[in-house]
Formats: structure tokens, sequence, C-alpha cells
């Protein structure tokens, strides 16, 4: 029970119990004077009678003493008149019906009011005539008694239920500063900091709230320079500090996985010129402005399937995952643009400084031979005059067909229409083996052919048109989990295009609406360059999750090397850390990075899960470092194999 509620219960019985006494009392005195005043008003109304009959008697007229006695008791205060005469033995008696009328049973059984009987002795000078004696009836005393008692209750109830009111406001306002304590400190609790509070009138509360502010503000500052230390770790273990693209050693370790899981999509090399020439020139005052600018343009290209990173001074590599050849020549050709500008040349005469090599990746590729080729398609784009790009393919490499967009669009439509589309689950555990979920892939099989989401879901978010691939799945996923009652949550992706569609985040904000039982079964996954590049639409999105009360997961975390401090808004339920972090377990400085992003979520109450265990050793290892899910090849030796 709540400090409010305890106080106005007992402010209530402590008023009740007093009232109650109050009622006692007066009751008790209504009731001795209602019988007092029976008492005197028999005693007045006997002598009255006494005098008057008496000349009667004397006279032996007891017509008449009859007629006084029938006048004066005709009331319905009296229960029985008795009038014996001394010198005959002779009795006059009557007796009148004992009727009490608007006066409850429960009440006459419950409150005893005797009857009051007076005798008196009537006289005429030292002759005694008669004896009369009469009874009162208590009817009009109850009748009385009841009508105080039921005003009493009514308005003892009055002042309760008033008093009780003003309590209850006069409470919440002296105990308002408690409960911006309480939903301060709750908020506290989740890891979630809120603006100081107001310092309150009640002196008693003054210190606490002092306290409580300044506790609240030094736990935000730890938690806000933890994020600083993760981030400053992580910028020196794979970020390049001019640039603030990734180094050559996180590039090594993205492009090392990439060419294990069968790669397709390919690698750009962009030489720039004129940034080499103004590092001899004037070392790093000018060229790191250059290389600043050129970075900033590069960030741009950006996505969840591309990583953008600095070999050297004046080298630059992009990897484009699952990207078609054609895409990347576009991608090629908008780098060499971006190069162009770094260029003092107004007329736009001048040559351009720069050159580009891509080449397509294959299942037979090794790093070294990867950037072998990279090497050989800049020197080959090095002797184009008209436009120095060039492209190489390797002859082994024939996992991406020749569709282009439109035709990915149109094989999209087709499976959507005809159910062609199938799913895939890999479940993410825990350090004790427990499933936490299982995360959906997609893929598309059209005959013997089989194409994964990564083939055509790049085609689609050029497109702008992944919304309709997601609506697609969630209904599908819908449909499915309303037949189970007991079922391990799904994770969903949501594309990049979704999210920036206001019509799909309206969709999904009445789907979510109209189905409040998949809160259990459902969780949306959403990638990090969302949070870097639509931070608006984001939060939107995923307050409209929240308030349905669904939950939302981060994807490639950390890929993107920009500041956590999302986290700490938005607080996901769990985010699943870039391989590039989880794969050089090995290396101190890189699981010193590790487990400090691992901590500054953890804090926040965020799980983080490894993504491509592969080894029990692995999530060992992982488990050390505060990591508290694993999804990957491990999770089918631990729970697929038991």
């Amino acid at each position: 029970m709540t400090l409010y509620r305890q106080l106005l219960l007992w402010m209530l019985v402590v008023l009740f119990l007093l009232t109650s006494a109050v009622f006692a009392i007066q009751f008790n005195t209504t009731k001795s004077y209602l019988i007092e005043q029976q008492s005197t008003e028999l005693n007045n109304v006997v002598s009255s009678v006494g005098f008057a009959l008496s000349p009667y008697l004397k006279e032996k007229d007891f017509i008449a003493a009859e007629s006084v006695i029938n006048a004066t008791f005709d009331s319905g205060y009296y229960s029985q008149v008795k009038l014996t005469l001394l010198d005959s033995e002779k009795e006059i008696i009557r007796h009148y019906p004992h009727i009490i009328k608007n006066v409850p049973n429960w009440f006459t059984s419950l409150i005893h009011i005797e009857a009051i009987t007076q005798t008196r002795t009537l006289t005429s000078g030292w002759l005694q005539l008669a004896n009369l004696t009469v009874t009162s009836s208590p009817a009009s005393a109850y009748v009385q008694l009841w009508k105080a008692t039921t005003q009493l209750v009514l308005g003892f109830l009055a002042c309760l239920l008033l008093t009780a009111i003003v309590l209850s406001l006069v409470l919440n306002k002296v105990l308002k500063p408690l409960k911006q304590i309480q939903k301060s400190a709750q908020e506290m609790a989740r890891n979630h900091f809120t603006a100081s509070l107001p310092i309150p009138h009640t002196r008693e509360l003054v210190d606490v709230v002092t306290a409580f502010n300044s506790m609240n503000i030094q736990l935000q500052q730890h938690f806000e320079q933890q994020a600083q230390e993760a981030d400053t770790l992580r910028i020196r273990a794979y970020q390049d500090p001019v640039s603030s693209l990734a180094n050559r050693s996180y590039l090594m370790t993205k492009l090392n996985s990439w060419l294990v899981n069968k790669p397709s999509g390919g690698i750009i090399l962009l030489k720039s010129d004129a940034i080499e020439d103004n590092y001899q020139q004037g070392g790093y005052e000018l060229g790191d402005p250059l290389v600043l600018k050129l970075a900033d343009r590069l960030k741009e290209l950006s996505a969840d399937d591309i990583t953008i990173a600095r070999l050297n001074q004046s080298e630059f590599m992009l990897i484009a995952q699952n990207v078609p050849k054609d895409d990347l020549l576009d991608i090629g050709r908008t780098m060499l643009y971006m190069t162009s500008e770094l260029n003092s040349d107004p007329l736009g005469i001048a040559p351009l400084q720069a050159a580009v090599g891509i080449v397509m990746c294959s299942e037979t590729l090794t790093i070294t031979a990867l950037l072998a080729h990279a090497d050989n398609a800049l020197n080959k784009a090095r002797q184009q005059i008209k436009e120095p790009l060039a492209l190489l393919e390797i002859s082994e490499q024939k996992t991406i067909p020749a569709i282009g967009k439109q035709q990915w669009n149109a094989l999209v439509d087709e499976a959507i229409a005809n159910n062609l589309i199938h799913f895939t689950f890999q479940k993410a555990i825990d350090a004790n083996n427990t499933i936490i979920h299982k995360e959906m892939f997609a893929y598309i099989k059209k005959g013997q052919q089989r194409f994964n989401a990564g083939q055509f879901l790049s085609a689609l978010e050029k497109l702008n048109d992944g919304a309709k691939f997601d609506r697609y799945i969630i209904e599908t996923i819908f449909h499915k989990f309303t037949k189970k009652t007991k079922s391990v949550p799904v994770a969903i992706n949501i594309t990049q295009s979704s999210i920036n569609d206001t019509g799909f985040i309206r969709w999904l904000n009445t789907k979510l609406l109209s189905c409040p039982q998949m809160r259990q079964h459902i969780l949306f996954e959403l990638p990090e360059i969302c949070f870097i590049k639509n931070i608006d639409n984001t939060s939107l999105l995923c307050e409209i999750i929240r308030q349905n009360g669904f939950q939302f997961g981060i994807d490639n975390y950390g890929h993107n090397f920009s500041s956590t401090g999302y986290l700490n808004k938005l607080r996901p339920s769990y985010v699943k850390l870039d391989f590039a972090y989880t794969s050089q377990l090995d290396d101190q400085v890189k699981t010193d990075v590790l487990e400090s992003i691992t901590r500054s979520a953890n804090n926040l109450s965020v799980l983080t899960i490894a993504s491509r265990v592969e080894t029990i050793e692995q999530k060992q290892k992982l488990t050390l470092l505060k990591v508290q899910g694993f999804q990957g090849y491990v999770t089918a030796q631990l729970v697929d194999g038991k």
C-alpha cells in the first residue's frame, strides 16, 4: 500500500473513531433528554389532572371525572390510565394502543426505552379521594430519537466525506514531492535519468530532494563517461582519427568475415592524388582538411551493408555486400565526383586527380588476392583518359545473377503475389543456453532457384520500395503466430526504406493496435544506420512500437562509428554487436573495446547479443566480456543438437 493511502486511511480511521465517540455521546445525551422530558411531562400531566378531577370526585360526579380523563389522555403519549376510588374500590381504566410509526423494528429492539409509571393520591383538604396511576408510552420518544439518530448519521457521514476529500487533496499536494521522487527513482532504476526535481517547500523534503538530484546528476555523468570511454576505445581500435572512417584493422576484419560467408558484391578502391600531393607539399596541415572533407562526402554513401574505410593517406576502400555490378559502377562514379570537389578548378578543364578500381568478389578469393586485384583495377583505371574508373570481374565469380533493380523488384512482386517467400530462423541464446528469440530470414524460392534476402533487398532499398516487402513479412508472421499459444519470440528485420515511409509507420501502428496478443511473440529489429541517418523517423517508429507494448532491437550495433548516445534516449531491448567487435578475441585492445561497449549497454539494461558465434570456446570468451546473448552456428550445437 502506498504512503498516501496509508496516511489517508489512518486519518480517516482516527476521524471515524472520533466521530463515532461524538455520535455515541450525542446519542446517549439525546436519549437521556427524551427520557427526562417524558418523566417531566408525565409529572405535569398527573398534577394537572389531579387538580381537575378532585372537585368532581368530591361531588361523586363520576361521569364528569371520566370525561376529564378521556379528554386529557387521548393523545397517544400514554399507554394506560387507572383511577381507583378509595371509598368504593371503583376503578376507571383506560388502555391506549402502543403504535410506533416510521421507526424500524431493529431500532426499537436494539434501543430500549422503558415506560414510566407515576401514582398520585387525589385529596380534597385532608380527605383522600382516589389514587391516579398513569403509565407513559415510549412511542413518541422512539420517534424523536430515530429522527435525531438519522440526522446525526447523515451529518457525520457528510462531514466524513467532505473531510476525506479535503484530506486527499491536502495529502496529494503535500506528498507531491515524494511522488516525484518515487517516479524519478523508478526511472533511475531503469538507468533512465530525468531532469532535476524542483525543490519543495516542506523543510524535511528539501534535503531529500537536494540529495536525490545530486545523486541523479552524478549517476548520469557516470554513465555518460562510460559511454564516452567506450566510444574513445572504439575510435582508438577501429576508427581512423582524421577521417572518422573505419581504419585498416576494421576493414581487414570485415573483409575476412565477408569472404568466409559466400560473398556477393564487390569492393571499390579510391585513390586521391590531390590528397597525396597536399601531404607531400604541406604535411598534415594541408592534407588533413582534404581528407576530412572527402570523408564527410563519402559518409553519405554509408548503408547497413556498406563499409567505408581509409587504407592510408590517400586511399579509401568501400565494401559493398550484395550489390550488383551496375550499382557498383554508379557508386564508383559518385566517389569520383566527390573527389573532384577537392580540386580547385572553377573552369572544370583540369584532369581529375583520382582513380577508382572496382573488383567483383568471388568465393575463391583471399584477402591478399582481393587487395591485389583492387590495385590492378586501380592501375587499369589510371589508363582510362576519359574516366579514370575500371571494373575487374573474376572469372569464378558467378554468384550474383545479372538482374537489374527493376527485375529484382518484379521478382519480389511475383513472390508476394504467389507466396514464393519462405523463412528460416536462427536462434539467439543466453549464457545458460536458454533461447532468447529467433531471428527470421526470408528468401524467395522460384522453381529450383533460391534467392536470399541479401540479393534483392539492396535493390528494393535503392528504389525506396522495401515497405511492401516488410508489410508482407509482418502480415505473414502475425498470421502464423496467432495460431500458437506458446512460442519463442521472433525478431523481424525492418528495412531502412520502411522506416522512412510514413505510410508504413501508420500502417504498422494500426497493425500493432489490432494485435495486442502478439506482444510476447514479435520483436522488431532495426538497422543501426537508421539511428545515424534518419534519427527522427526512427525515433517515431520506436515510440510507436513501445507505446503498443512491443519491443525492438538494433542490428549491426557499432558498425557506423557514431556515438552510441542514442541508446539512453531510445532504450532498445537488445543490440546485436557488429561482427568486427567479436571476431578478434585474442587482441587485448579489441577485447577492451568490446568489454567497454557491452558494459555501457548493460548499464542501461540493454541486452548485448554477439552474432556469428561459431564455437563454444568463442561463446565462453564472450561471456567473460559481459556479452549476454549469442547467435550463430553455436546455437545449433548447444540447442538444436540436444
